[in-house]
């Protein structure tokens, strides 16, 4: 009789044994115990040959032999809690299985045994339920690790979790046998969000071009390398993204020094940098969004030294001198201007213009 069965049996006599689904729980065997008494059998939790005949109605006593002599190992197995393939699949189990059969161990001392194997203290509960669950009810199993596989396959797509079919069928299961909440699916998939043709994908794809959006404000060059291993950080949990643009930000800080109080109050070198930049523009009669915070004359005014040798920012006044002694300023309309208006004021002075 499996276990199904003798499920069937205690509800049709009244017991409870809890869903009919072929597990031997905990409600389960109390309901086999509270048969075993009311029919005045011993107490054990195990249906053997005695209690079976009591489920078929045979009423009394069977001959007094040996239950686990002519019980079926597969049935014994699962009147433990376990299928056979289970208790055969670790030495440790079948160890203790054997033992059982042969000394006729009730539930209470199969259990205290098995706590103090090897495999009890090398694997969880979840995991002993789930391997169950995977050889008596296959069904079930193949239904539950489906779930588990699009639930992990949609939450990695959001992501951008790059993962072949295989590792994703892999992750899924190990999920389910290991009872995986949401943080640790999220903390294994991060491992995967990575590069794609160049790109990364989901929700680190947004990250990627907001990070290199920063970086660029920033004058900071960071590679692809360095993305991944801090999105792959930002993905597990591990850090938030706010921190990895505070480490852009801290780079920033490194290359300018005095730039650091207004680049922790939420500035950008770009937006510090932006008078100059257009400035610059205008004397030098140049297309503003042609310029960048890397041009040179840009990047000294930002960081200069003062007298003492300390970093200071270029006053506009100085950078706006500097830039009337570049070449390019001889080429402009404003030099064409100002040089012709300092001609008028010479001759005008020596009266040779009215």
């Amino acid at each position: 009789m499996n276990v199904k069965s003798y499920q069937t049996a205690l509800k049709s006599a009244g017991f409870d044994p809890g869903p009919i689904d072929g597990i031997r729980g905990a409600k389960t065997i109390a309901a086999v115990k509270a048969f075993q008494k009311a029919k005045g059998l011993v107490v054990d939790g195990i249906v053997g040959p005695k209690t079976t005949a009591a489920f078929g109605g045979g009423g009394g006593a069977a001959p007094a032999q040996p239950a686990q002599d002519t019980i079926n190992q597969q049935t014994l197995a699962e009147q433990f809690g376990f299928a056979l393939t289970v208790l055969k699949s670790s030495p440790d189990l079948n160890a203790l299985f054997t033992n059982a059969v042969a000394q006729g161990y009730d539930q209470a001392r199969f259990n205290a045994e098995l706590m103090n194997t090897g495999w009890y203290k090398t694997h969880g509960e979840t995991w002993r339920n789930a391997t169950t669950l995977k050889s008596v009810d296959p069904s079930t199993y193949n239904t539950k690790l489906a779930q588990s596989k699009a639930s992990i396959g949609a939450l990695a797509a959001q992501m951008g979790a790059a993962m072949t079919p295989g590792t994703l069928a892999q992750m899924a299961e190990t999920s389910l046998m290991l009872g995986w909440d949401s943080n640790q699916v999220q903390a294994n998939l991060g491992t995967y969000v990575k590069h794609v043709n160049g790109t990364m994908l989901g929700q680190a794809g947004q990250w990627e071009t907001e990070l290199k959006g920063y970086a660029a404000d920033n004058n900071v060059k960071i590679s692809n390398s360095w993305i991944e291993t801090n999105l792959q950080g930002a993905s597990r949990g591990t850090q938030t993204f706010n921190d990895v643009k505070d480490k852009v930000r801290n780079l920033a800080i490194s290359a300018y020094p005095n730039l650091a109080d207004r680049l922790r109050q939420g500035e950008t070198v770009a937006t510090i940098a932006e008078p100059y930049k257009q400035s610059m523009a205008t004397i030098l009669e140049l297309n503003p969004e042609s310029l960048t915070i890397g041009d040179p004359k840009i990047q000294k005014a930002l960081v200069t030294k003062d007298k003492n040798g300390a970093p200071v920012m270029q006053t506009l006044y100085d950078f706006e001198t500097g830039l009337r002694q570049d070449s390019r300023w001889l080429k402009t309309k404003n030099a064409q201007d100002a040089t012709m208006a300092t001609a008028n004021k010479v001759l005008g002075d020596l009266g040779l213009v009215g």
